[in-house]
């Protein structure tokens, strides 16, 4: 009797640790983030918003929404807590989107993690000025924003499981 309670419980024991692994790999990794042209610097530039604070910069994005204007891009100096934007008149978000910077690593991939689960999927990941800068959209989006990215010299990122 005691034999079998305890193979029972190994054998539990096993499927349960079997899983563990089974969900780490359903979580998306960032195994490249997205290549950022050099060549197309001077380009980018001239559209680059003055660098301003979070607080301002949410509040020009909603300005600039209201004029036919989508974020396309951004990026977030760290040593500075600034922020600079990007936007296009040629798209219109039809779905939801959500952009963000973090320091550190995990927290990127927990809010990758997070916006993917929420169906959306990164238009781009950079690594530049001390930190991550990410923008989220729909999936009926992706196509349209990664266009505009790709004229400014934005790759997409490389995800992994």
């Amino acid at each position: 009797m005691k034999a079998t309670a305890h193979s029972v419980w190994i054998a539990f024991s096993l499927a349960l640790v079997a899983l563990i692994p089974a969900q780490a790999k359903d979580e998306l990794r960032v195994s490249y983030p997205s290549k950022v042209e050099s060549s197309k610097g001077k380009e980018r530039e001239k559209l680059f918003s003055k660098w301003m604070s979070g607080q301002a910069a949410v509040a020009y994005n909603e300005e600039m929404w209201k004029k036919g204007q989508q974020l396309v891009y951004f990026e977030y100096d760290s040593a500075q807590n600034q922020w600079r934007t990007i936007h296009s008149s040629k798209i219109k978000f039809k779905g939801g989107y959500s952009w963000r910077a973090f320091i550190d690593e995990k927290e990127m991939e927990t809010q990758l993690n997070t916006e993917n689960k929420l169906g959306r999927q990164p238009a781009f990941i950079v690594r530049e000025n001390g930190a991550y800068a990410m923008l989220f959209v729909s999936p009926e989006d992706l196509d349209a924003v990664r266009t505009e990215l790709k004229a400014l010299g934005v790759g997409e990122p490389k995800l992994k499981k």
